[in-house]
């Protein structure tokens, strides 16, 4: 049987009522909430209860702020005097708090937990060896209970250690006792001084609440985690909808008649201000708006605004920069020299040498370079439209490899005496 044989209020500096306990937060999205019914804080009061004996359990029963796990216990042990040492006690405990004052179905067994005083004593691991971590789930608004068995009889007045209470108040539902014989009672009646409520804490890690999710390139999504929308272009907004938020629409640079204009968004830069959007996030204090030399795959060269140089293999030299004189690398290919193929020349080093450019990136396959006159041009082995296209192509134009077969009469041009040898064979369909 519980008998209140002393109370003492205590008005206790930081050394006797210990420093509290931190909730950690173990990554950027932990939400680790502390559940409390006391108001006990450092510098303030708090009442050592007494007298307890083994068997008995003080108990809080606390409320679940989420759908989340318990994943730690708190229990704050003082004493009216100084120098006990640490006291082993026979179990905490957690249990279903939807009854009171007698609690439901037990959650959590810690057996033997030690206690230090003065202090805040915080237990993580349901095993002395401190390998399995404490995790009961719960949901929001759930009831709960976690109370402290005592191993050893409390003599408060003596100056033994003890479980403690705050001094402004016992709320009702929130405090029980167990006693030895095993029944359970409010323990609020039996504070007859000083009322208030147990020091027994739980630690909720809460997950962070779903929300909306805003990306600059998709669709917003409804019920994303946090986590799940960290990227540069999202924007999330807990606990919200997708029809409930404007989401964000990006911006960035608008060059326009020789000028810039910041935060424009692309619609606007690209219709009624007829710009050229410099991309998301782009802005005017990084020169996106002065043109400089673009180097095409070709070896051309052409002063655009870097958003403009965005084929693929286009290098951008950097803003201010000029095309003249050409900084851009020549592209390599085939050159021909009558029927003899070179590998790996420039245009200007092949025209140079008296070659004839095959173009970029060409090779020197078989028959790249044929002496042909016959007016084949795509090598089918006929004379027919294909050909006759290519002519057209030709006609008083470029002179190239493909062209030679169409030089019927090898004065280096493709022309009107040409085609009069190219009709028959065509008619006739192909070089007999």
């Amino acid at each position: 049987m519980f008998t209140l044989r002393t109370k003492k209020a205590i008005t206790a500096p930081a050394a006797a009522i210990g420093i509290l306990l931190a909730v950690c937060t173990c990554s950027s999205f932990a939400a680790e909430q502390l559940v409390q019914n006391d108001s006990v804080v450092n510098f303030g009061q708090a009442i050592v209860l007494g007298d307890f004996v083994a068997g008995e359990e003080a108990a809080v029963r606390l409320t679940s702020p989420c759908n989340g796990n318990i994943v730690a216990v708190q229990v704050l042990w003082l004493e009216n005097g100084s120098g006990n040492p640490a006291s082993m006690e026979e179990a905490i405990r957690v249990y279903d708090g939807a009854n009171f004052p007698t609690p439901g179905a037990e959650l959590l067994f810690l057996e033997g937990p030690v206690l230090q005083s003065p202090a805040w004593n915080e237990f993580r691991y349901s095993d002395e060896g401190g390998t399995i971590p404490i995790n009961v789930p719960v949901t929001y608004g759930q009831q709960f209970y976690v109370s402290l068995e005592f191993g050893n009889d409390t003599h408060v007045n003596e100056g033994s250690p003890s479980v403690v209470h705050d001094v402004d108040g016992c709320q009702a539902g929130k405090n029980a006792l167990k006693e030895a014989s095993g029944g359970w009672q409010d323990f609020c009646p039996i504070f007859i001084l000083l009322p208030g409520d147990v020091a027994i804490r739980a630690v909720v890690d809460c997950p962070p609440p779903a929300g909306a999710c805003c990306d600059y390139y998709a669709p917003c999504q409804d019920d994303v985690d946090e986590a799940d929308c960290q990227g540069e272009s999202q924007t999330f907004f807990s606990g919200s909808i997708c029809e409930e938020i404007n989401c964000p629409v990006p911006v960035g640079a608008c060059c326009r008649g020789g000028g810039c204009l910041t935060d424009v968004e692309q619609t606007a830069c690209e219709g009624p201000l007829a710009g050229v959007y410099a991309g998301d996030g782009t802005s005017c204090e990084d020169d996106v708006c002065v043109t400089g030399a673009c180097c095409h795959v070709d070896g051309t060269c052409s002063e655009v605004f870097e958003v403009q140089c965005d084929e693929p293999g286009a290098i951008f030299n950097g803003a201010g920069t000029s095309c003249d004189p050409n900084p851009c690398s020549q592209p390599e290919g085939a050159c021909c020299f009558g029927s003899y193929c070179q590998a790996g020349q420039t245009n200007d080093s092949c025209t140079g040498a008296g070659g004839e450019w095959a173009g970029a990136f060409t090779s020197c396959i078989p028959d790249l370079c044929p002496i042909c006159d016959n007016g084949d041009a795509d090598g089918d082995g006929d004379v027919d439209l294909l050909d006759f296209a290519k002519l057209q192509e030709c006609f008083n134009g470029p002179s190239s490899v493909a062209c030679k077969c169409l030089d019927m009469d090898n004065d280096n041009d493709v022309d009107l005496a040409d085609f009069n040898m190219f009709h028959p064979l065509l008619n006739n369909g192909g070089p007999q």
